[in-house]
């Protein structure tokens, strides 16, 4: 029994260690880099980068919520209202004056002239030290968004006092906030920068009903929203993140302490823990044994399993990796194609720890379900969203130069080309150019057929399945097409403002 139990622990121990050494063979004889150093950017010499500038605005903004009026509010199904236009500066949670509404804004005008000085350098880097893997602080993502948040109210503000030179200024910031500091390769880093460039729509599409704007203020702004690269920032991030997830593994599986410092409380990463119902006698059975079962999880995953989770992270990081490596190579730009493909052959990885009930019972950390690609493909979902916007923005721009321009909006969008746009902008969700047409009331329909690929002819209403009442988001997944709003009439603000939504 004893020879027995010996083989069987050397079979689980060498058998998943020799597959994921062989992997990793594989890979990098495909010239895949699997160490941090090797994926890691070099460090930004100070000259180049905004960082000071930054943390003292982040420091005078400080944690306090940042009142925003009421922008781009949808208040019919393709209709928003015009913030800056409205008789004062309100949302759901205050109402001001615009006289009190612009004071505040005011101070906060020194942070503002801070975060500026991104447009002067062309890096941001925080500096972070990614070996330090769980412990890692990352306080200044709070203080970039909130950052976007205070240039956005400073927009809707310059707007309203119709003064476009630093509304576009504080646009252009938003933006670069964004831009300078994609080699961040963090997973949550990338959903933040995602978060920022969605708030960054609203003070763009103020912008544009503006009716004094200037033929170079929009050239600026269309260049700002054009260097944006949803795929390709994916794709230094998840090479980052499969390197800083494998390193963290390793730490883990190194030491007692390293085992305590990536996974904490050990609770957190199980699915289950068994039930703990039923009589007084269960439950302090599980009480009493508590310790020599994480005692037991622990050495069964840092001998064992975590060799099934290195190997998950680097198939599953692998897949996801080379799926945005085509997109970046797909001329067709049919990007929900890939996606859909990605997401099947993850499905057929099938790496997955065997004998839940094993896992619950001995504590062992059950890393399957964080690693095997599907929380993270959803990540790429968005980054495909944001392609998505980010092209019907920069199309909504260069259509409003041609306008200022010609007096009359384009009958098609190859009218834009080349003089407005180098090509026509493709729809990603299904490879097609986005749909446009002049409409008869003098305005024009601009739209995606979004995360659902099918055209509905620029429906914006939602599904039966989002709740076909709903309208407030206009690139929601239950939009039946994600159609760029056009300005609300007075009655359609007017019955908003009557029957606020709940």
């Amino acid at each position: 029994m004893v020879l027995a139990a010996a083989s069987a622990w050397l079979t689980a121990h060498h058998q998943p260690q020799n597959a994921v050494e062989d992997y990793k063979k594989f890979l990098r004889a495909k010239g895949e880099k699997l160490e941090l150093s090797e994926v890691l950017p070099p460090a930004v010499p100070a000259e180049s980068n905004s960082l000071t500038a930054m943390q003292d605005a982040f420091r005078m903004f400080g944690s306090g919520s940042t009142d925003i009026p009421l922008a781009m509010q949808m208040v019919a199904p393709g209709k928003a209202l015009t913030g800056w236009k409205q008789p004062d500066a309100r949302n759901t949670d205050f109402t001001n004056s615009w006289e009190g509404f612009n004071a505040g804004v005011e101070a906060d005008h020194p942070a503002i002239e801070l975060l500026r000085q991104v447009l002067e350098r062309p890096k941001l880097d925080f500096q972070l030290d990614y070996k330090l893997g769980a412990k890692l602080p990352l306080p200044h993502l709070a203080g970039m968004k909130r950052a976007a948040q205070k240039l956005e109210a400073a927009v809707i503000c310059d707007l309203h006092n119709r003064d476009t030179g630093p509304a576009v200024t504080n646009i252009l910031t938003m933006l670069a906030l964004v831009e300078r500091s994609k080699s961040e390769g963090l997973l949550i880093s990338h959903l933040v920068r995602i978060a920022m460039t969605s708030i960054a729509v609203t003070p763009t599409w103020e912008f544009l009903q503006a009716t004094n704007v200037t033929e170079k203020q929009l050239a600026a702004l269309q260049t700002g929203w054009e260097k944006m690269n949803w795929v390709a920032d994916a794709t230094n991030v998840f090479a980052v993140e499969r390197a800083w997830t494998i390193n963290s593994i390793q730490k883990a599986r190194a030491t007692h302490e390293g085992y305590q410092e990536v996974f904490g409380m050990v609770g957190s990463f199980i699915t289950g823990m068994g039930s703990t119902s039923g009589s007084g006698s269960s439950f302090d059975w599980v009480a009493m044994t508590e310790k020599p079962r994480n005692t037991a999880g622990e050495m069964m995953w840092r001998s064992s399993w975590s060799y099934g989770d290195e190997l998950c992270t680097l198939k599953s990081g692998q897949t996801i990796l080379e799926t945005l490596r085509s997109m970046q190579t797909n001329h067709s730009q049919f990007y929900k194609a890939d996606y859909d493909a990605m997401t099947t052959r993850l499905s057929s990885l099938g790496i997955t720890n065997s004998g839940q009930a094993i896992f619950r019972a001995l504590k062992i950390p059950d890393m399957s379900g964080l690693l095997n690609g599907f929380s993270q493909s959803s990540a790429v979902k968005k980054a495909i969203k944001m392609e998505a916007v980010d092209r019907l923005v920069v199309t909504a721009v260069a259509l409003k130069r041609f306008q200022l321009r010609n007096r009359k909006w384009p009958e098609t969008l190859d009218e834009l080309v080349p003089k407005f746009t180098t090509s026509v902008p493709i729809d990603p969700y299904d490879g097609m150019p986005l749909r446009y047409h002049p409409s008869a009331d003098g305005a024009y329909v601009l739209y995606s057929v979004g995360s659902d690929g099918k055209d509905d002819g620029g429906d914006p209403t939602y599904s039966t399945t989002g709740g076909a009442s709903r309208h407030n988001n206009w690139q929601d997944d239950h939009a039946r097409d994600w159609v760029w709003p056009q300005p609300a009439t007075e009655a359609e603000i007017k019955f908003f403002y009557d029957n606020p939504p709940k």
